[in-house]
């Protein structure tokens, strides 16, 4: 009885997410963001998929020198701030995190990746970080979304002029093959209460 038991908590923790998008009432402390990415009927293919679902509630949320979120970011406060969500803990600066990930050349770059360009003073310093949210068909462009300090949370393009120049480095912190991850605190079921009723059914 035991065993079986065992095997019903551990089949019920893989399919809770499945469970969440059939109705379940979400957790009324949830912020609106996070329900909005997680309880839509097309539901991600990859981590990846889910992070940079995430990652785009954000947009027009504006820059604040110093903040990691959620009603303000700069730059390498957002990416620790979206790569925490799902389990990820990045170093703070936007150098540093260069260090979370394994270095990619920019021609193998995948979404999700993130991306490093030098600051507003030039030099090879590394000074700013986003995230791959598509790469062009040419295999050398790409579209970001980061925390721009005029615009706030938004999407720009490596070819425009400022980014162009000051493209420095590339890693990879997620495989583009790894399942979808919901953290516990973003499903609107109870797991611990769940599964203790049902075994003492």
């Amino acid at each position: 009885m035991k065993f079986l038991s065992r095997i019903f908590i551990y089949t019920l923790f893989i399919t809770t997410a499945s469970f969440n998008s059939w109705g379940a009432e979400p957790d009324p402390e949830m912020s609106p963001a996070i329900v909005e990415t997680h309880l839509k009927s097309d539901r991600p293919k990859s981590q990846v998929d889910s992070l940079l679902s995430y990652a785009k509630t954000f947009r027009g949320v504006p820059y604040r020198h110093g903040a990691s979120g959620p009603k303000g970011f700069d730059c390498s406060g957002f990416t620790s701030y979206v790569y925490k969500e799902f389990g990820h803990k990045l170093n703070r600066t936007a150098s540093g995190q260069l260090a979370n990930g394994k270095q990619v050349k920019r021609n193998e770059l995948k979404p999700g990746d993130l991306v490093f360009f030098g600051g507003r003073g030039g030099g090879r310093r590394i000074g700013h970080v986003g995230m791959v949210t598509k790469v062009d068909g040419n295999g050398h462009d790409f579209t970001f979304i980061h925390a721009s300090c005029s615009k706030g949370i938004t999407e720009s393009h490596s070819s425009e002029s400022y980014y162009k120049v000051r493209y420095r480095n590339a890693c990879r912190v997620l495989k583009d093959n790894t399942p979808p991850y919901i953290p516990i605190n973003m499903m609107g079921i109870d797991l611990a209460q769940f599964t203790a009723d049902r075994v003492s059914d």
